[in-house]
């Protein structure tokens, strides 16, 4: 059999699969809800007064983090939906895309997904910063974020990079665009395997650095009221991002973690049922959504918890102020 025939052949495989069919309009659909709430939580994230009291270093991460999504659905959506339309409308032959349309479309679709995956990184430096300057760090300016914004992306480009590194221009089409070839070790299970480590990695420093901003918290009455404020916004973000911390690192090495499983299954299963399980697997958009509306309502939560904490220390007792001026005096 001709590569020609043997490509229309498994086209005719895939093309008539019902779980390739199912998981494609699935993830499709998915992804066209997705997309707007992206857009969405990007404009609150801008323009919401919530928002702003989280630090602008924080909200510069989460934009880039959210721009990774962004571009995710939207390769995402136009690669479903063409494999639908081809499906449906032309002859088996005809179905292949192209490699130069595969490997465009989904460099953007994994680019997306290292955006998100390489948030941790720059989210526990600037935690990181925020904790050691607590008493100051709220009345800093942008310089610090857009550096970490640098770096997020650089991390996103480069694990890219690596993960097409040997992609295949040989043959002029591709039964189904993927980035790997089923079965060998390469680029994107070392990118994955870092990856889970990062992510357990990050949530332990995460854990770590919470918890010396709960000790910090019992020395409040003996600051000045402004570092109470700071030390008290800065615990209140650790708090809403603490629910991020365990979203991100709990889903994203169940993510990793299952595609290796599946990677390594490859050989051993119809190549329909390994495309299914990869896309399934892939659950990005669903993440998106349930993250951004957890966090939504942790933020409105937390506003509350604040506003009556500040209360609280306005009516505290305050002659700690005079024993730390008469120190000062001595």
């Amino acid at each position: 059999m001709s590569s020609y025939q043997e490509h229309c052949k498994m086209m005719e495989i895939i093309s008539t699969s019902r779980s390739v069919q199912l998981t494609l309009i699935f993830q499709l659909l998915c992804s066209l809800i997705a997309l707007p709430v992206v857009v969405i939580a990007s404009h609150w994230l801008s323009k919401s007064r919530n928002a702003k009291l989280f630090h602008i270093n924080v909200i510069i991460i989460f934009q880039i983090h959210l721009f990774g999504f962004f571009i995710h659905f939207f390769s995402r959506i136009i690669l479903h939906g063409l494999d639908l339309y081809n499906y449906a409308v032309f002859d088996y032959c005809d179905m292949p895309a192209s490699t130069i349309r595969c490997f465009i479309f989904r460099t953007q679709y994994v680019f997306g997904i290292r955006l998100v995956s390489a948030t941790t990184v720059p989210f526990i430096i600037e935690r990181y910063i925020a904790t050691v300057r607590s008493t100051s760090y709220e009345h800093s300016g942008c310089t610090f974020g857009v550096l970490m914004a640098i770096l997020q992306l650089s991390i996103g480009f480069f694990s890219t990079a690596f993960t097409f590194s040997s992609f295949s221009f040989t043959d002029p089409s591709m039964n189904y665009c993927i980035a790997f070839k089923i079965g060998i070790f390469g680029s994107a299970e070392v990118i994955n395997l870092v990856g889970v480590a990062s992510q357990i990695i990050g949530r332990v420093l995460f854990e770590y650095m919470f918890r010396k901003n709960e000790k910090l918290r019992a020395k409040l009455l003996m600051s000045t009221l402004s570092n109470r404020y700071s030390l008290e916004q800065n615990l209140k973000s650790m708090r809403t991002l603490k629910v991020f911390a365990n979203l991100q690192s709990i889903f994203l090495t169940l993510q990793m973690t299952i595609f290796i499983i599946i990677f390594y299954l490859g050989l051993a299963i119809e190549k329909t049922t390994y495309i299914a399980l990869i896309e399934l697997n892939a659950g990005y958009p669903i993440y998106a959504v349930v993250s951004i509306l957890i966090l939504f309502r942790r933020e409105q939560l937390n506003k509350v918890t604040l506003d009556k904490s500040l209360e609280a220390h306005i009516y505290a007792d305050h002659s700690t102020y005079f024993e730390n001026f008469n120190k000062a005096l001595k």
